[in-house]
């Protein structure tokens, strides 16, 4: 390791301890380091490799993030492109040196610092990907490229490709919960297209400022992403329902459904839109005991269209609600769900909803059980049993099941007078019940929702002024005959006309 490169490299971060007057000198002086680490010969970062001289032994990967960047790409470069498990050096393969090194980077690297190396640090994100699939084993890409997102951006409320390739990972190899930490955080901006100087100069802050909001350091030329297409979005959105679908987190996965059904299209359907909406009037059953309205803002014209390609599904539904609702039901109800679901068996299968049909039938009792919690403070078994055409005993043990599961705030009752009887009893107060909260406990949930609200209606605010610096938003308001207002006030977005369905998605939504 030549003393000269460890000159260079061990200029940054300089040791005074407060080196910056301002923070615009800083970015000055990260912006001048990464220009003079981008002209050192690859040959050079790879010189002791693998020995006590190892450049990668001598950086810390938090402190020196930059320049050990640099030397992970060489040497990833180095091993050649990962076509299979004899292509991989041991080095880089899971459980190597390298490899490991690669993990602690994305690990620890300084958030602020790989702002200024967004495609250097795609790669490498990238690259442990490639080389999970070239061995086979998939699952080993996901916790490193989970802790690279989250390294960039706490929240990954800034949508890149990574977060399309991340949920493709988790969906591969059926690691739903892996994907939970990622799918559980609101995405409210997309890569700006907006010039970086633009920003700076309208708002003040260069990238290594304390940002709130990653969209002001994630953008359309900062390496972060690769190009984000409308399918892209949607793409995303329908993995990630179909992880909470695994999760049987049924009311997620319908808020995720709704995403897709919602995306500006210009009133054209597409495939994804199609499948979206198909899963989603499943799910509405399933979250909310009936197939609910579509969202307001769904494309009218598009949906049209996926509504008249989706009758068996609507259908199967409407059978669904009238099976579960305990005034209009009973066991002629329920066997006409069953004789429903299995006319369309063949068509659940070939369009991959089969299981969302069964899940469907399965969970009908508990929607129906859930149901009578707003009408009755208790029903005899009994009166249950008359309804859904099965024993006593048995719907005791499937309500037993689901209190314990957390599913039902009930107790069982067994009566010896005037009658033997065995009642279902609710609790309507939720400080009672097996599913009791404390008023403390309450009160921790609600300050937690309230500071999530909080928290993305900055977001918002964010996203809405960069939407309000876009070329596509002025045309807009010249069209309608207003002036546009650069500001952070929340604006009419309802701007989707002329785009087209494969177009660079960072052009309609900010």
């Amino acid at each position: 390791m030549s003393s000269e490169l460890l000159n260079i490299v061990f200029a940054f971060p300089p040791d005074e301890p407060e080196p910056f007057a301002t923070k615009v000198s800083e970015d000055r002086l990260i912006r001048s380091f990464v220009q003079q680490l981008s002209t050192i010969p690859a040959q050079h970062w790879l010189k002791g490799a693998d020995t006590p001289q190892d450049i990668l032994e001598l950086l810390n990967p938090t402190a020196n993030t930059l320049g050990y960047t640099y030397a992970l790409q060489a040497r990833i470069q180095a091993a050649g492109e990962p076509k299979g498990p004899r292509s991989i050096p041991d080095l880089l393969k899971p459980g190597g040196s390298t490899w490991n090194k690669i993990e602690l980077y994305l690990e620890k690297c300084d958030p602020v610092q790989i702002r200024y190396v967004g495609g250097q640090w795609r790669s490498i994100v990238e690259y442990v990907e490639r080389v999970a699939r070239a061995l086979g084993s998939p699952a080993l890409a996901i916790a490193p490229i989970r802790s690279a997102m989250m390294r960039l951006d706490p929240t990954t409320g800034t949508f890149t490709s990574t977060h399309l390739n991340f949920i493709r990972l988790c969906m591969d190899t059926r690691s739903y919960t892996a994907a939970v930490p990622i799918l559980d955080n609101y995405i409210h901006s997309l890569p700006s297209r907006i010039p970086r100087q633009v920003l700076e100069q309208l708002e003040g802050s260069v990238l290594c400022a304390d940002h709130t909001d990653s969209g002001d350091y994630i953008y359309a030329g900062s390496g972060h992403s690769d190009m984000v297409t409308v399918q892209s979005v949607q793409e995303y959105y329908v993995l990630g329902a179909m992880a909470y679908i695994g999760l049987r987190q049924w009311k997620k996965a319908m808020q995720f459904l709704e995403h897709v059904l919602v995306t500006p299209t210009n009133g054209i359907a597409n495939g994804l839109m199609l499948e979206a909406y198909r899963k989603w009037v499943l799910v509405s059953c399933l979250a909310t005991g009936s197939l609910q309205n579509l969202p307001r803002t769904a494309n009218g014209s598009a949906m049209k269209s996926i509504r008249g390609a989706s009758k068996a599904y609507e259908a199967l539904a409407e059978a669904f609600s009238a099976a579960v609702d305990s005034d209009s039901g009973g066991p002629k109800a329920i066997q006409k769900l069953r004789s429903q679901a299995n006319r369309g068996a063949a068509q659940w299968t070939d369009e991959a909803n089969a299981g969302l049909v069964r899940e469907l039938l399965d969970q009908q009792y508990r929607v129906l059980i859930a149901g009578l919690a707003s009408k009755f403070a208790a029903i005899p078994f009994k009166n249950v049993s008359e309804y859904t055409g099965i024993s006593i005993e048995e719907l005791v043990a499937y309500v037993e099941k689901l209190i314990n599961d957390g599913e039902l705030n009930a107790r069982i009752d067994r009566l010896t007078a005037p009658e033997e009887l065995i009642v279902l009893r609710f609790f309507l107060d939720p400080t009672q019940g097996p599913l009791a909260k404390t008023e403390k406990q309450q009160q921790v949930a609600l300050l937690e929702q309230t500071q999530r609200t909080t928290l993305l209606a900055s977001q918002v605010k964010g996203a809405d002024f960069r939407l309000s610096l876009t070329k596509e938003y002025t045309d807009h308001v010249k069209r309608v005959g207003k002036k546009p207002q650069f500001s952070e006030e929340a604006m009419d977005t309802n701007w989707d006309e002329g785009l087209e369905a494969d177009e660079d998605m960072m052009a309609d939504l900010h």
